[in-house]
């Protein structure tokens, strides 16, 4: 009886206990993994590509052990990007050359090799089309380079140029032109002639996506073959030759400029290859790694037995190193972060053509662009990452002009994010090369993707998504009145698209209306949620950088936005620009407004093609403005219906026409019958554009988000306080 009566207090203790874990699982923290260290994990058949990098260092299983294979190190790049000065986070050159020959003073056998793309970037890199940073490779005394599709930005004569200019091979084993291979396929690295056994056959291949992510012009001729096919090819031919020499190499290492990009097809990956690789009966008992670039990934692994895959990441963030024990098939794959090589000394040498490097830049950079500025082309922090500016119109509309021909697809819109505008161009100076690269100073280069209206939509919603700025308790508003976003540097400015919006909306609502350009007619017209459409933009937000991950997928790529920029500003007519906020592509409007007073919103106004400064033109009016019909729907230039759009009942979000602005959208049904063809004309088009949007705080709430163990505390003090109250009256009962 009395195991009966405990029960009770225990159940009431149940809930401060289950208080406490849920409070414990929610400010527990995830540990922090460092970069400077990435041992390997094993791949397997249903692993994913992709995976991350593993926290325990990998277990060598007996057949992963081989008589006879020498102790061995490779040093690795991938993506450097033309990073060769040091900065924040950033190695550096003359650093990269000081790790390359201390981790020679200890193991001369050190192989030392680039996966591809490493020489157009940064304009410092970009000012001698690559030429001087492939003369610092040559002073690092690297064994072999891949070709990465960004070799080919400068054009084919410049990237056959840098065979000239190497001392080591540039690799590709399935680049052709008319028939023939482009480059050499593969070389075989002989460290010390006097030891059998260590050398390494290197192969090269190349991702066939450089067919659309250089220009073009740049790959006319080109073909790009399957790579899992073309290096098994190779790797037959090399040991078919090897038997008939009488040779046994041990070691085939692959530079494979592939990635593992989702948006990559699985064939084309550099994970496809290295499992097909751990899978070749002919390398069974070798060592094979695969030093892999392309897709930017910091990634460590092992496939199989004999297969070690290691990628750097990108723009000489990190180094990369393969350590091979003695005997032992799989390798050691790590990163050498920037931060453990702080204290490096810089290669003396290096660091002297870096510096003359920098000199010769800075000089190129004091050429005129342009002789004068007629006006002054504001990249303030606080103007570009809130609303349009003239600086940012015209970085937008350099996008979109290159995007007219420099793609597959004429560009119908093109964005930028405010963040990656970063000085002003001051009136009546001249405008010099230094002052494009103070603008853009990111190196990065123009993309095209290929996107839906929805997307549009939602990019539209996350650019606009920022809480609101407040001083002293109370909005900031711009010159017509409206709330000013909080700066971001998602911001984007735009060409191409007219996207009006009203900031004191919730965030899901405060896009009104979007417009699209027709490069082939120049008019505008409505955005279809489900019709596609070519997006040019930076590199940067097309991989879905700041957090613009509708964005994404497959794309062309074009030359670095700077080249784009200066051109563009040597030709255009900047007195068109003359206006810093002009309100004229992203139109900050109240939903409300009826300026004319003929009892529709402005925004209505726009939507149907009407005049909203005439009382006497409004939709259906004689004064309607002509604008082109939709064939589907019959109205004016609206051919989309949101799927929330009509709530229960039927139920749909109308304004409330009169001559006095409302604060908020009244609900109606929908229109019957009885009313004038006015009002359900109206009614009928107004919409909100579905958007995905990420939660957002007002001022008031800038907090963190609830973790579901609000006042958990005092959950638990009364939950314990009840329980105690009710073993003790259970104690008093049982001694009664």
């Amino acid at each position: 009886m009395k195991k009966k009566n405990l029960l009770l207090p225990i159940l009431l203790l149940a809930p401060a206990f289950l208080a406490s874990q849920v409070a414990a699982d929610e400010l527990g923290s995830a540990p922090e993994s460092s970069l400077e260290v990435a041992p390997a994990t094993a791949q397997g058949d249903d692993a994913p590509a992709s995976s991350a990098t593993a926290d325990a260092p990998t277990e060598v299983s007996a057949t992963s052990l081989q008589a006879d294979l020498p102790e061995t190190n490779i040093i690795h790049t991938n993506d450097v990007h033309g990073r060769i000065v040091e900065e924040k986070g950033v190695i550096g050159d003359a650093k990269l050359a000081a790790v390359i020959e201390e981790e020679r003073a200890k193991n001369p056998a050190t192989l030392v090799v680039d996966a591809g793309d490493a020489f157009q970037g940064l304009p410092i890199s970009n000012s001698s089309k690559g030429e001087e940073r492939a003369k610092i490779l040559n002073e690092m005394a690297y064994d072999a380079m891949a070709v990465g599709n960004h070799e080919f930005d400068f054009g084919l004569d410049e990237v056959k140029k840098y065979k000239e200019i190497l001392k080591f091979p540039l690799l590709s084993s399935n680049t052709y032109i008319n028939g023939a291979r482009l480059f050499e396929a593969s070389t075989i690295v002989d460290k010390d002639k006097n030891v059998e056994g260590d050398e390494f056959v290197v192969i090269g291949v190349t991702t066939p996506e450089t067919a659309t992510k250089t220009h073009p012009k740049n790959v006319q001729g080109v073909t790009f073959t399957e790579p899992i096919k073309e290096v098994t090819s190779v790797i037959d031919e090399i040991e078919a030759r090897a038997a008939a020499e009488g040779k046994n190499y041990k070691h085939y290492v692959v530079l494979a400029h592939l990635g593992v990009d989702t948006t990559t097809p699985v064939e084309w990956r550099g994970s496809s290859l290295a499992e097909a690789l751990s899978k070749n009966p002919k390398l069974k008992g070798k060592r094979v790694t695969v030093i892999d670039g392309h897709s930017h990934t910091v990634q460590s692994t092992t496939y199989g037995d004999n297969v070690t895959y290691n990628q750097t990441g990108s723009y000489l963030n990190n180094i990369g190193k393969v350590t091979y024990k003695a005997n032992q098939l799989l390798g050691d794959p790590q990163q050498i972060s920037a931060a453990s090589v702080k204290n490096v000394a810089p290669n003396a040498k290096v660091a002297a053509m870096v510096q003359k490097i920098k000199e010769a830049y800075e000089a190129e950079n004091a050429k005129v662009v342009r002789e004068n500025s007629p006006v002054e082309l504001n990249g303030q922090r606080e103007n570009v990452r809130v609303r349009e500016t003239n600086l940012g119109n015209v970085v937008a509309d350099a996008l979109y002009e290159y995007g007219q021909t420099g793609f597959s697809h004429k560009t119908n819109l093109a964005v930028t994010n405010g963040g990656g505008l970063r000085e002003t161009i001051v009136k009546d100076k001249p405008i010099t090369k230094g002052n494009v690269i103070a603008v853009l100073p990111f190196g990065n280069t123009i993309s095209q993707i290929k996107v839906t209206g929805q997307n549009i939509a939602d990019m539209f919603a996350k650019s606009l998504g920022s809480i609101l700025q407040e001083k002293d308790g109370k909005p900031v508003l711009d010159e017509n009145g409206q709330p000013l976003l909080e700066p971001s540097g998602g911001f984007l400015q735009v060409s191409g698209a007219k996207v009006y919006y009203d900031t004191t909306l919730p965030t899901e609502k405060r896009i009104l209306h979007i417009e699209i350009k027709n490069p082939e007619t120049g008019k505008y017209e409505t955005l279809d949620l489900a019709k596609d459409y070519y997006l040019t933009t930076n590199d940067f937000l097309a991989a879905g950088g700041d957090g613009y991950t509708m964005l994404g997928g497959a794309r062309e790529e074009g030359p670095s936005m700077d080249v784009a920029f200066a051109d563009y500003l040597a030709k255009a007519d900047l007195t068109t620009y003359a206006e810093i906020n002009p309100n004229s592509r992203t139109i900050s409007v109240s939903a409300t407004k009826d300026s004319d007073g003929d009892g529709v919103t402005d925004i209505e106004e726009i939507k149907k093609g009407t005049d909203p400064a005439n009382p006497k033109s409004y939709p259906g009016s004689n004064d309607q403005a002509s604008k082109p019909v939709d064939q589907t729907t019959g109205q004016w230039g609206q051919s989309y219906i949101p799927s929330h759009s009509t709530g229960q009942g039927g139920q749909r979000y109308i304004p409330s026409y009169s001559n006095k602005e409302s604060t908020a959208p009244s609900t109606e049904t929908e229109p019957s019958s009885n009313k004038s063809a006015k009002e359900v004309e109206v009614a009928v088009t107004t919409y909100h554009l579905p958007v995905s949007v990420s939660k957002t705080f007002t001022p008031s709430q800038a907090k963190l988000p609830e973790t579901g163990a609000k006042n958990s505390p005092a959950f638990l003090m009364m939950a314990i306080f009840t329980a105690f109250l009710g073993f003790f009256g259970l104690k008093k009962k049982e001694e009664n």
